[in-house]
Parts: C-alpha cells; sequence; structure tokens
C-alpha cells in the first residue's frame, strides 16, 4: 500500500499537504484521534493515535503546539466545522440566548420537516405511496450537521408537490398504520455569503438594502460575523490573494451575484493577515523582500502581468494552471501558490473517515486492538483514495461511490444524498488494484483472506 501511495506523497514537495485530524471514541471509549494528509491527490489515511491518558485541553491542542514549534506551519479551523456552529445557532439557538426569539420559528420549522420524514421513511406503506409520485428521495441527515437540515428542508419543498398527492392517494384507506483544495476561496465565500443572506433577508421583509433596517438579519449578520472572527487565520487571506481571478474587473464588479468586492491588495484586513504570512514564512530577510516585489509585481499587473492574454486566463484557467503558465518571473510567489491553492479548508476527511471505524469494529468485534483497526482502516481508505483515479470511478454501476472524504468533481446532483457500502464487496475490490493484480489467479484468494481479517 505504500509503494501504491508514494505518487501521491512525491506531489507533497512541491505542492503540499495538510495534515487534518479529528477526534473520535471506539466501542470501548478508548480516544482516537484521526490524522489524514489531504493534497491535491485526494485525503490519504496515515495513522490513529490513541489519546488515552490525556485531557482534551489548550495543553493538548495539536495545531497549537504544532505552531509553537515550526512557526511557518499554519493551524486553521475546520471551516465545515464552524459553519456548522453558526448554523446550530441559527437552527438550534438555546433559550437563554438573544437570537432564540426571532430564530426559534427556524428550530420548529427544522423539527416538524424532521418529523414529517421520519414519518414517511420509517413506514413502508407510506414511503411507497410517496416514491410512485416522487423521484426524488427524502433527505437523511445526521443530527450534528445543522447545514443539512436546510438541505432537508429544501428538498421537502421540491417534493411538495409529490407530498400532496401521497396524503390525497386512495390507498390510504386500506392502511392500518453526501478532499477538493478550496482555502483559497475561504474568505470570499463568508463575505458573499453575509451579503447574499441580507439580501434574501430584506426582500422578504420589503425593506431597501441601503437605508433599511432588519432586526432578524442584525442578529443573523452578529452571529456570522463572531463565527469568522473566531475561525478566520491568516493563511485564509494569504490563499485569497493569489488566487488571479480576484484581481479583474469582471469579478471586483459583481459577476454575476451582483456583489462588489475589493481586490485582495486593496482590502484592509487581507492586506495586514498577508503581511503576517509573509514575515512567518520567509524568515530571511532578502528572501521577505524578494517576495514582497514579486507580490507587487502580479497584483498590480506590472510588466508580462499586464499581458491582455494573461489577464483573460485570469477568469478562465485554472489558478493553479495560471501560475505555472505566466509566473516564471517571480519564483517565490509561484511556489507559494502551489502549495496554498492545492490545500483544503475543512478536515472532513477525517471525520468521515470514522465510518471506516464503524464497519470494523462492531460490537462482535469490539475486542480488535487499535493498532488492528489503524492497519486495517489505512488499507481499506487507502484503496478507496486509489481508487479514484480509475475509469470505473466515473463509469458504470460504481460511479462516484464514496466512503473516504468528499470530492467536488461530480456532474450530477447527489450532493447530501448518503450511501451505505459493506465492507465485503469483492467487486469494488477488485477494482482497486493494478493490471498486474487485475489478472493474478490469486487474487480472489488473497481478498478472501483480506476480508476475513476484518471478521475476525
Amino acid at each position: 500500500m505504500n509503494r501504491k501511495l508514494q505518487p501521491i506523497k512525491d506531489t507533497w514537495k512541491k505542492k503540499a499537504m495538510s495534515l487534518c485530524s479529528d477526534g473520535w471514541s471506539d466501542r470501548q471509549r478508548r480516544p482516537l484521534i484521526n490524522i489524514m494528509a489531504a493534497s491535491v491527490g485526494g485525503a490519504m489515511f496515515l495513522k490513529a493515535v490513541d489519546a488515552s491518558g490525556n485531557i482534551n485541553d489548550a495543553n493538548y491542542a495539536a495545531g497549537g503546539i504544532i505552531e509553537g514549534i515550526y512557526p511557518h506551519i499554519f493551524w486553521t479551523q475546520c471551516v465545515l466545522h464552524c459553519l456548522n456552529l453558526a448554523l446550530k445557532s441559527i437552527c438550534e439557538p438555546s433559550e437563554n440566548s438573544p437570537q432564540f426569539a426571532k430564530c426559534k420559528w427556524i428550530a420548529d420549522l427544522v423539527s416538524s420537516v424532521q418529523n414529517i420524514r421520519n414519518s414517511i421513511v420509517n413506514h413502508g406503506m407510506v414511503l411507497s405511496i410517496f416514491n410512485t409520485y416522487s423521484e426524488l428521495g427524502l433527505l437523511k441527515i445526521t443530527e450534528t450537521r445543522f447545514a443539512l437540515s436546510i438541505i432537508m428542508a429544501k428538498r421537502m419543498r421540491e417534493v411538495k408537490d409529490a407530498l400532496e398527492k401521497m396524503v390525497m392517494d386512495p390507498s390510504w384507506r386500506m392502511l392500518a398504520d453526501t478532499d477538493a483544495p478550496v482555502l483559497h476561496l475561504i474568505y470570499d465565500i463568508w463575505d458573499t455569503m453575509i451579503e447574499k443572506v441580507k439580501y434574501r433577508i430584506f426582500g422578504h421583509e420589503n425593506q431597501d438594502l441601503l437605508t433599511g433596517q432588519s432586526n432578524f438579519f442584525d442578529i443573523i449578520h452578529n452571529i456570522l460575523e463572531t463565527r469568522w472572527k473566531k475561525s478566520n487565520n491568516p493563511l485564509h487571506c494569504m490563499a485569497h490573494s493569489l488566487f488571479p481571478k480576484y484581481y479583474i474587473e469582471a469579478w471586483i464588479g459583481g459577476g454575476s451575484d451582483g456583489v462588489p468586492r475589493l481586490s485582495p491588495h486593496e482590502d484592509q484586513e487581507v492586506s495586514l493577515n498577508r503581511s503576517k504570512c509573509f514575515k512567518r514564512l520567509f524568515c530571511n530577510q532578502d528572501d521577505l523582500r524578494k517576495v514582497y516585489i514579486e507580490y507587487g509585481a502580479f497584483s498590480s499587473g506590472f510588466s508580462y502581468f499586464n499581458e491582455p492574454h494573461v489577464i483573460n486566463a485570469k477568469l478562465f484557467e485554472e489558478p493553479i494552471s495560471w501560475w505555472a503558465n505566466h509566473s516564471a518571473l517571480t519564483p517565490m510567489l509561484q511556489a507559494l501558490a502551489f502549495e496554498l491553492l492545492s490545500q483544503p479548508a475543512s478536515s472532513s476527511c477525517c471525520e468521515r473517515n470514522w465510518s471506516t471505524y464503524s464497519l470494523l469494529q462492531s460490537i462482535k468485534r469490539n475486542r480488535l486492538t487499535t493498532s488492528r483497526a489503524e492497519d486495517l482502516v489505512f488499507v481499506y481508505c487507502n484503496f478507496r483514495l486509489l481508487s479514484r483515479k480509475k475509469k470505473e470511478y466515473k463509469e458504470g454501476s460504481t460511479k462516484y461511490w464514496v466512503l473516504c472524504g468528499d470530492r467536488f468533481d461530480t456532474d450530477d446532483n447527489t450532493f447530501g444524498e448518503l450511501v451505505e457500502l459493506s465492507i465485503n464487496e469483492p467487486e469494488l475490490e477488485l477494482m482497486t488494484f493494478d493490471e498486474e493484480f487485475e489478472k493474478s489467479t490469486t487474487l480472489g484468494t488473497e481478498l478472501t483472506k483480506f476480508q476475513q481479517g476484518m471478521m475476525d
């Protein structure tokens, strides 16, 4: 497995990688820390650390310890987790919170939608009637993912006609009873999200965007701003500064969403955080002076960066491809762009990998040691990573099946759908081997031994 993973590891030196971690407790209540390496090659499982005997406090925060020892490494919070906490404050406000009175209706709505969904999917006959009127299914969500509550409510609205027909169906008379490199997008995502929320709320309340006032928006805005301040990291602004598209008029003027913006070198918050990153990443004063000069040439469109074809490519070309094609005159900034534009902004690949542990450590196999489970997860998860690079992942009956982490390269609307796969699937296992193994007559025997090892 390590030999098969080496080509991915070889990309880390030039394009870097992010160490992602997440905590979990197995069936014996042993605390484990999941460690994965996320890069442009995918999210690779590395190991699981048994944290038994350690107290989960500030003194055991890995991110802070690493930053203290290695100042050039940045620790960032999981963006999805921060967004989820913001949505939790909106969708499930506590009774003593200031936003409870204004946001309680959202919690009531989510609760009602959840009850409707459960009433349908938990009764076979009801679900059968619903399926006759709708090609869309009712999404399954986890209680701790508040973003999915919004997606579930949206799906409920999309199947409104089917729900009405289901209720009126004569059959009732017979009844007795979801790892992409998006670090450079985070700053703009938060900024744009707040503007779009304001547009929706003000439009619903018939308020003018410039002169109107909305107490409900003030509450939501305060929640989002607070979460952003807690999760914002200088590295977000540094990556934001290296995205070529953010310097052209088509984006600054608002583009298709109509939200006006500032280019990164004109934004005060971005500029201050960018300087912090430069100083931490380039301790040598000569290197620091050179990288400032290179960024000045890039951001101001100096010399070659002012060529029409270079400017046009900023809008249509992939950011890493743009830096590879047009930044030979700024080698230090190019190397930094290769690294930051290849990084994820979430540790969801670690969190989702716990489902693999759950498949291994069942009630019948609760005496499985952490080291044994780690080895099995290493093979199982990384086989999935390697299989993504094969054509079977995008073709045929196994198209886009996912068990370890998210990839945003699908061409259909399957976001939020959950797929359950067994740990023992011979047909899928066959697709993870190279040609040399596929032709081997011992493949079936080896797979049987591998699966039997999991069962033991």
